[in-house]
């Protein structure tokens, strides 16, 4: 039987898994090493690709990977509804303003949140609530203003304050699951950088609330009886140049839809230009049969390899005419995709796209991972695999190279610092919870069963993670 009857989970926006590291090895996360760390464990996961928030939520809530919840991008393009419904709200989206707030709707109803399942829930500053009752969405409203504030202003510090007191207040109420988003890391290093100091002592303000909260729930006799996890969606790292992909797309004669200015080609568009977290971007182009169908990679191998002349570009991917995934880099090219059986494969065309040393022809999605985790690109072939499942994907997906964006305009303020990609410092998080784990290589979707393993409730068998505590 489980001793822990509820969850509180911290979701520090943007950490990185070094920084986060050195911090706690230098004391400078003394609350996180006591009530944490020295109670369970600290460990590097995986996040997902696009490694933007928003998708990269859905791992922690649903149990699943972002392609199989529909959820390709913090922006997309709907082409089956973009052919045929002219005035339908969902041809595309953006997931930056008002409409965060289909979120909830346009997410795979197949899959149950955290929220459904445990209904006495929590939820701050976080879009993907879907199941969380109105009382308990304590910033439903309020939300848009402060991501607003801390987008356009420089005082993400002050939005933090905000949640750590909602959060400390919410205790009150006895939740089952709790989750807090905490925005300052995320902000200020794309304001600045993800080393600044305004980005170090966001840090340290999750740390503060760690000790608030612990010595909350300890006065309550609590604490040893809530599981309580810190983690992240993704890296960041720091933008020295952008790339104006949306102009690239104009001046090989496409008539490119893109944000924000959905209206120059809303009925006449060519081409799409989607960029999540400014380095990756979902590319769609109008098949030669029209929107109804996916251009296949044989078709736009052109366009791939126009692409691939760029340096901002470091890989590109699609689907072939067989609907497997087609990946390219300066390093080579190669096929991956699932079989009946859920086994990965791994076809090299010509060189390795991520100069993997080893990696086996057929594979278990685990031994994808371990084979993979200490490289540049860990996880890279499952998580193309997974993203081009979505019906809502690119028809080609690109992942910027280190150092640069996809985005030159409509970014304001300027982006120093960019996420989304599918290189290491992306794509690995910190993971920090009071309770030890079984595993030795983990992903960000195995917190969903880990929470229900140790709440003692039945993990579904439709979801993509594995309990880190069974």
């Amino acid at each position: 039987m489980s001793e822990f009857k509820s969850c509180i989970f911290i979701m520090a926006d943007g950490s990185r898994a070094d920084v986060f590291s050195e911090l706690l090895k230098s004391g400078d996360l003394p609350n996180i090493s006591k009530y944490l760390v020295e109670r369970g464990c600290y460990k590097e996961a995986v996040t997902v690709f696009p490694s933007t928030t928003g998708p990269a939520y859905t791992p922690y809530i649903l149990g699943k990977y972002p392609g199989r919840c529909n959820l390709p991008g913090i922006r997309w393009f709907d082409r089956d509804i973009y052919n045929d419904k002219l005035l339908s709200f969902n041809r595309f989206r953006s997931y930056i303003g008002l409409e965060t707030y289909f979120m909830n709707r346009d997410i795979s109803l197949d899959y149950k949140t955290l929220f459904e399942i445990f209904p006495r829930s929590v939820n701050i500053f976080n879009e993907l609530s879907r199941g969380v009752s109105f009382k308990n969405d304590k910033t439903y409203f309020s939300k848009l203003f402060y991501k607003v504030k801390s987008h356009f202003t420089d005082k993400s510090n002050e939005v933090d304050l905000v949640a750590q007191r909602i959060l400390l207040q919410s205790l009150k109420e006895y939740s089952v699951y709790t989750y807090a988003v905490f925005l300052g890391i995320d902000t200020y290093s794309h304001l600045y950088h993800p080393f600044h100091k305004k980005v170090i002592d966001s840090y340290r303000m999750v740390d503060d609330t760690i000790g608030l909260l612990a010595k909350n729930l300890e006065s309550e006799g609590r604490l040893e009886e809530t599981l309580i996890i810190v983690a992240s969606d993704h890296g960041l790292t720091q933008t020295h140049s952008h790339f104006d992909l949306l102009e690239f797309m104009n001046t090989k004669g496409y008539k490119t839809f893109y944000y924000p200015n959905v209206f120059k080609h809303f009925t006449d568009a060519d081409a799409a230009c989607l960029i999540s977290g400014n380095a990756m971007a979902n590319i769609y182009v109008k098949s030669k049969d029209g929107w109804g169908r996916k251009s296949t990679f044989e078709e736009l191998k052109g366009l791939a390899d126009n692409f691939m002349e760029r340096p901002e570009i470091d890989i590109v991917a699609g689907l072939d005419e067989e609907g497997r995934s087609r990946i390219i880099s300066s390093n080579g090219e190669a096929l991956a995709w699932l079989d009946p059986d859920g086994i990965v494969n791994y076809e090299k065309i010509s060189g390795d796209p991520f100069s993997y040393n080893g990696m086996p022809k057929k594979m278990s999605s685990e031994e994808a991972l371990t084979h993979s985790f200490n490289t540049e690109y860990p996880d890279a072939l499952l998580q193309i695999i997974q993203l081009l499942e979505s019906p809502r994907t690119g028809d080609l997906v690109l992942s910027a190279a280190p150092g640069y964006d996809l985005r030159a305009r409509h970014e304001n303020p300027e982006h120093r610092s960019s996420h989304g990609a599918l290189f290491r410092d992306h794509m690995l998080v910190p993971l920090v919870m009071n309770t030890k784990v079984k595993k030795e290589y983990v992903r960000t979707v195995d917190i969903f069963p880990t929470i229900l393993s140790v709440l003692g409730h039945p993990v579904p068998n439709n979801i993509d993670g594995i309990s880190l505590v069974d």
